[in-house]
């Protein structure tokens, strides 16, 4: 957008690759992981399905449990035991129960103020019987977990945000890092170029520091994850904002990481998702690679606790505990994987996480005031900065276009 304006640019990147939290890794030349963003939420006028699209890039549907529709999702019980269909369907329509009369809640005035583990302790005995039982438990705890948070941490009012588009998720069986390495073609980036400074104090530049260089500008977009602004790795001089200080305080920055195992051979070909019920566990939500890349590997998504409880792990251990979760289900039939993979979004210097969350006591007014412009001079761009669609790959691109507008006019 800035080209096309006729704007002069420059990209200031701290890694020593593009992307960001959109991570491709190549360590395995016949299957490219995404260990960072997977998914396009939603594909009905989602602007980076649109942009694959003109792009070039190759997506397929991959929504949770289903691979175009036909897939399958299996549950266990935490002894690894199948949920029958009959058991399934009770589990489902008894997490729907639950989950209906928490969404419910969560519309309620003051539920920005209350958590989510607080507000299933106020459900009404029945639906509160019902939530503390193995399967509604976990399912509740992974609710939470894929924001990234605790129910503790996560505001009841998350649950009536809405951040995806209309239509079937999608994947990218190639990396999601070939969508920005076509957005970065011919752009002025600086790679390696860890930003430690940003300066408002001439009234009419910014002037941007990293190590001994400097750069002066008319205007300056700032788009590090919120965990670095938390971290204060960037000093802002004058400090910013009151409201934009507090908006980041306030909002949750979560820990949400991935663990990829590839096989010889697959075991479970025959389902996209694998759910074992032990609230709370690592390594209990899997998905199928092999269901759109043709190569036998499963990847585990642990978000909220079950991050936290393997962050410290090398990633051989977090391989071994793996294997020993998926052996309660498969028994034997899992074999020694021949290569693991994991994010450590959390310990990343340049992220310190995963992705914004709606925390206790935090709300879209937060995230209104965070892409608010400083001085007419300094925006905050990013997931955390969009109102509606933080926690996407969608929401940073619009939050980005929105400040891109502005900082050129």
């Amino acid at each position: 957008m800035l080209g096309r304006a006729g704007v002069r640019y420059v990209v200031l990147e701290a890694r020593d690759r593009i992307g960001g939290r959109i991570w491709t890794s190549d360590a395995w030349p016949d299957l490219p992981v995404d260990l960072g963003a997977s998914w396009i939420h939603g594909r009905d006028g989602n602007p980076i399905f649109d942009l694959s699209r003109e792009l070039g890039i190759t997506t397929t549907v991959f929504d949770v449990g289903s691979v175009d529709g036909s897939g399958t999702e299996a549950r266990y019980s935490a002894q690894g035991t199948p949920i029958d269909a009959a058991a399934d369907g009770r589990l489902e329509a008894e997490i729907s129960t639950v989950m209906g009369l928490l969404e419910d809640a969560a519309e309620e005035p003051g539920a920005g103020g209350v958590s989510m583990s607080e507000g299933i302790d106020a459900l009404p005995p029945a639906a509160r019987a019902l939530s503390a039982s193995p399967g509604i438990s976990a399912e509740l705890i992974e609710f939470a977990g894929d924001y990234g948070a605790s129910p503790q941490q996560l505001a009841l009012a998350a649950l009536a945000e809405e951040d995806s588009y209309p239509g079937p998720q999608l994947v990218f069986p190639g990396g999601y890092g070939q969508l920005t390495a076509a957005l970065a073609k011919g752009m002025p980036i600086r790679l390696s170029t860890a930003v430690t400074e940003v300066s408002l104090n001439d009234p009419d530049r910014v002037v941007v520091r990293a190590g001994t260089d400097t750069w002066t500008a008319r205007a300056a977009i700032v788009t590090v994850p919120l965990g670095v602004l938390k971290a204060g790795a960037i000093r802002f001089t004058p400090a910013l904002p009151p409201g934009h200080q507090g908006a980041v305080e306030r909002l949750g920055f979560g820990r949400y990481e991935k663990l990829v195992l590839s096989f010889d051979e697959g075991f479970a070909d025959d389902v996209d998702q694998i759910q074992i019920a032990d609230p709370g566990a690592p390594f209990t939500n899997w998905y199928n690679l092999a269901r759109f890349t043709g190569k036998p590997a499963l990847m585990a998504l642990n978000g909220g606790a079950a991050a936290e409880a393997v962050e410290a792990l090398t990633v051989d251990q977090q391989a071994d505990r793996a294997v020993a979760m998926l052996r309660r289900v498969y028994g034997s039939r899992v074999p020694t994987p021949t290569a693991a993979q994991a994010s450590n979004w959390w310990s990343d210097e340049f992220s310190r996480g995963s992705y914004s969350f709606t925390a206790v006591g935090s709300g879209d007014d937060d995230r209104a005031t965070l892409s608010a412009p400083v001085a007419d001079r300094l925006w905050l761009a990013g997931e955390a900065s969009h109102p509606t669609a933080h926690s996407t790959v969608h929401g940073a691109w619009l939050s980005g276009q929105v400040a891109a507008e502005q900082a050129s006019t």
